[in-house]
């Protein structure tokens, strides 16, 4: 399973879109804290799309935890905002983390992730009342997605 997300993870510092899809199951999910859930290759594509146009990132791992199904790390991602997003275009922003893959016929079939989305924004220089409506949505749906047991 460790050796799946290792390739996973190079895919993505690659910026090779079809090296990571090849990593999950067709029908995989993946949580985001930035990017929001994505469901199947379709949705995956069209979000890491999206990663790479707007940062140029370098994702590092520095704790692995496995069983038989799943595989936790600790991590962090390093990356350069790009001229996509205007508003924070060559601002730098390290990501501390924490992500969960499960597993399904050797590939990933769910991938969560844990960060302090605080930190990010400050990072990204947004302002306090942007701060607290940021966070104050943010909050709502992690509550809205617990509540549904989505979470």
């Amino acid at each position: 399973m460790q050796s799946r997300v290792e390739e996973f993870i190079a895919a993505y510092n690659r910026k090779d879109i079809p090296g990571a899809l090849a990593c999950f199951t067709d029908d995989a999910v993946y949580q985001d804290v930035t990017y929001g859930t994505h469901s199947g290759h379709g949705e995956l594509k069209k979000m890491l799309d999206r990663m790479f146009l707007e940062a140029d990132a370098c994702w590092k791992v520095h704790t692995w935890v496995t069983d038989a199904l799943r595989v936790a790390i600790e991590w962090t991602i390093d990356s350069q905002i790009t001229d996509a997003v205007p508003q924070s275009a060559g601002k730098r922003v390290r990501l501390f983390a924490m992500g969960l893959f499960e597993f399904r016929d050797g590939r990933i079939a769910s991938y969560r992730e844990y960060l302090d989305f605080g930190q990010v924004l400050l990072q990204l220089g947004v302002p306090p009342e942007g701060l607290h409506r940021a966070l104050s949505k943010k909050l709502a749906l992690t509550l809205a997605e617990a509540d549904s047991g989505a979470a």
